[in-house]
């Protein structure tokens, strides 16, 4: 069941001034969406009303898997109201299985799939811009419960005239946005964040953002998506505390996920060892990541921890005292934050090794 379709159509049916039912040819309602089976009278034909128990119902002739049913007030406005609702049947079902082909072309050009004679036909066929500059966020949401991640993404995200949502799996989405004119990527970093805050304030299901640069023409955007898939996984290992991951600005987190697990367990163990396991306790490293992230200033991060700076000068002092990196310098706190990264990046290889 295309449940999809039965949105768009449950929009066009609450708009009816009657009340209109959508059953399957079992008796089950579908519009409104409420767990109710209905007894059918015999039914030959479709688009021909049948009467029973007070009700009029119809086969569907644009889908004879679907029943209409209404309450009979005026036997002859509900034929008409019958009428109306199997012409915007016939019109959704032409209109989805169209925009499914589209969505189908998407998918193989994101993919990579399509030979250039292939790409050039999908392109003619249905009429994709070639030439122009877009972007692709790939958004990837695990709480969908009975709805595909596109469903609900196609309800909630805000779209230009030249933007196209594709569905890529269950809880897989592309946004192809048009990039004309955009200088960096601040401006879709923005966006996908606007769109993280409306999802959670309307229906609290959270969303992972990845996303790729910008490609200029059509041969580019597979290109887009795969750096949007791999901004997400590469975020994944390396900061998991956000959820939006611009693929342009990970560009350590590219190079160490590139490093073999054996290697960056070599290289994080020439710091982190059995030697300085007491020194890099929970409380350190917390109190040395709150300092880069303060861009190395001591009193901003010494007011962060609420302790005093001569506190955080002293717990500096032990870290360059026992393992001869001065973490105040910018190039030993280079030095020591590679370190540190590349367990995580040998951590995530290996998992990624067992699960496979």
């Amino acid at each position: 069941m295309n449940n999809q379709l039965l949105s768009q159509l449950q929009q066009v049916f609450a708009r009816l001034h009657d009340p209109i039912t959508l059953m399957d040819s079992e008796g089950n309602c579908l519009i409104p969406n409420e767990d109710i089976r209905f007894a059918l009278p015999s039914m030959d034909s479709p688009g021909t009303p049948v009467f029973q128990d007070g009700r009029l119902y119809m086969i569907c002739t644009s889908a004879p898997q679907w029943v209409l049913m209404t309450t009979v007030n005026d036997a002859e406005a509900a034929k008409d109201a019958f009428v109306l609702c199997d012409a915007m049947i016939g019109s959704a079902i032409a209109a989805n299985e169209a925009g499914n082909d589209v969505n189908n072309a998407y998918q193989r050009i994101l993919q990579n799939d399509l030979s250039l004679a292939e790409l050039d036909a999908a392109v003619d066929e249905h009429h994709i811009p070639a030439a122009q500059a877009r972007c692709v966020l790939l958004m990837h949401m695990v709480q969908v419960q009975q709805r595909s991640a596109f469903e609900i993404l196609d309800e909630m995200v805000p779209r230009g005239p030249e933007d196209v949502l594709v569905p890529m799996d269950k809880h897989t989405a592309a946004l192809i946005k048009d990039a004309d004119g955009l200088d960096d990527m601040e401006e879709m970093e923005q966006f996908a964040c606007a769109v993280q805050e409306t999802l959670m304030e309307e229906i609290a299901l959270p969303v992972t953002v990845g996303i790729g640069d910008i490609a200029r023409n059509i041969t580019e955007l597979h290109a887009s998506y795969r750096q949007a898939r791999q901004a997400i996984e590469i975020g994944r290992a390396f900061s998991t505390e956000k959820s939006v991951h611009v693929y342009q600005s990970m560009i350590l987190e590219r190079f160490l996920s590139d490093l073999s697990p054996e290697m960056a367990e070599h290289y994080h163990g020439l710091l982190f060892n059995r030697s300085t396991a007491r020194l890099f306790g929970e409380e350190m490293l917390y109190t040395i990541e709150m300092f880069f992230k303060k861009d190395l200033n001591l009193s901003d991060a010494a007011r962060q921890l609420y302790i005093h700076r001569n506190t955080l000068v002293y717990r500096l002092d032990k870290v360059q005292k026992q393992v001869g990196l001065d973490l105040r310098k910018f190039e030993d706190a280079v030095t020591f934050k590679m370190l540190l990264e590349m367990r995580k990046c040998g951590n995530n290889k290996t998992k990624g090794k067992k699960t496979r």
